[in-house]
């Protein structure tokens, strides 16, 4: 016997209008929340996912997105513009609420609505996603020899050009969407 199984679902449109009703009125009071509830929140589901004794493989996966919109938030070196921001916490917002469709204590499937409301934030966000997660893995990339005088004086004006030519694929991808 293997030691995984695939079981996927679908979510017909009533179920997605469901969910996406619940995420749209999180973001519209996403404005009135402290900013710094909504990380606290994002952090404290990302904690309990981690901390729970049978957390399913798929949303300890999931759970990453939110780390990496995290850093989309806090990275200095990405530094996200403001419009950027403000969608970030906007789509985050659902998590500073402690309140679940499931509540997260019921083994293997409590944190399954955390896992779906983190798609449509990923699919909102994919663009940004795409361009932090490739950000990144330049910056780890970026210098063989950090220690070094010159990779420090360098490094800085690297990471700007590699921000601004993301910046700049992150607008034509949305551009592709919007005009499909």
């Amino acid at each position: 016997m293997s030691g995984k199984t695939k079981i996927s679902f679908t979510l017909d449109d009533a179920d997605l209008a469901y969910f996406r009703a619940i995420f749209r009125a999180a973001k519209q009071n996403a404005g009135d929340v402290d900013r710094s509830k909504i990380e606290q929140g994002v952090k404290r589901l990302i904690q309990d996912v981690r901390a729970a004794k049978r957390a399913p493989a798929f949303v300890l996966e999931a759970v990453q997105t939110l780390e990496d919109l995290l850093g989309v938030l806090d990275d200095k070196d990405y530094a996200a513009p403001a419009p950027v921001h403000r969608s970030v916490l906007a789509a985050l917002a659902y998590f500073s609420d402690a309140k679940d469709v499931i509540p997260d204590d019921i083994p293997m499937v409590g944190f399954l609505d955390d896992a779906i409301m983190i798609k449509l934030v990923e699919d909102e966000l994919e663009h940004e996603l795409w361009g932090y997660r490739k950000f990144c893995r330049f910056r780890d990339g970026a210098e063989q020899r950090p220690w070094s005088m010159v990779a420090k004086q360098r490094l800085p004006g690297r990471l700007k050009e590699k921000r601004d030519e993301i910046r700049a694929a992150i607008r034509e991808r949305e551009e592709r969407d919007s005009a499909a």
